[in-house]
């Protein structure tokens, strides 16, 4: 994915394999930055980078799976 992409509100749901679905607390605006995701109750900071190149595409694609 390029750097260019559009912003990415709060509550979006992301899938990690190690900790399950969670979603955003903090919007993204750029790749460079660090953000707020709640997984299980717990508050973890993750690079927007691996959220938009990883844990977004995963949940998009448990949701093509599911459909």
């Amino acid at each position: 994915m390029s750097d260019e992409f559009k912003v990415i509100p709060p509550t979006t749901k992301v899938l990690c394999p190690e900790l399950g679905e969670g979603w955003t607390l903090t919007g993204i605006t750029g790749m460079q930055e660090q953000t707020s995701v709640m997984f299980s109750g717990v508050r973890h900071t993750i690079a927007a980078k691996k959220i938009v190149e990883e844990l977004l595409p995963n949940y998009l694609k448990q949701q093509v799976i599911a459909e």
